[in-house]
């Protein structure tokens, strides 16, 4: 009779488990389509970033630094379409302001664009280190290919905020 009840525990104990992970289940693929569509829009960003850098700029370094960006996260962003799968994770942007990227810089030039470009994104890399550090992966276990990815995402980072703090 002991074995039966014991089976029996056993038996109701995994069938709630399975019927409770279904929803955590899909809270977590809601929360990885959310984290997507957020790294997609910064990766996306620095692009624009860039352009802006360009054409405003007085430093070479300050245009240096923004290609950089881009070229990282232009490489970053194709390898979160890899990662991704056939997953086409909606607009993000929670890490992003909303508007055009220039007018977070105020539409100035020179050394005043240098000045705040630098800034903007010593804040947008910050920003985007926390939202990875609370969004990271829990444990040891073995990475699949988009938990991967968000580690060296979250590494490059924190290498171009170095890069970033050493011309502020």
């Amino acid at each position: 009779m002991k074995i039966f009840l014991s089976k029996g525990v056993i038996i109701l104990a995994l069938a709630l488990t399975c019927l409770l992970a279904g929803p955590a289940l899909a809270q977590q693929d809601a929360d990885r389509e959310t984290l997507q569509a957020d790294l997609r829009s910064l990766h996306q960003h620095q692009d624009e970033l860039a352009e802006l850098a360009e054409d405003r700029a007085e430093r070479d370094e300050v245009a240096q630094l923004a290609a950089t960006l881009a070229r990282d996260h232009a490489i970053l962003d194709e390898w979160l379409a890899e990662a991704a799968g056939n997953s086409d994770p909606s607009a993000g942007g929670e890490m992003i302001p909303d508007g055009d990227p220039g007018e977070g810089l105020g539409g100035q030039e020179g050394a005043a664009f240098d000045e705040a470009f630098l800034d903007y994104q010593a804040e947008l890399h910050q920003a985007a280190i926390e939202y990875l550090e609370q969004n990271r992966p829990e444990g040891d276990e073995q990475l699949d290919e988009f938990n991967n990815h968000l580690l060296v995402t979250h590494e490059t980072l924190l290498v171009n905020s170095e890069l970033i703090d050493s011309l502020r």
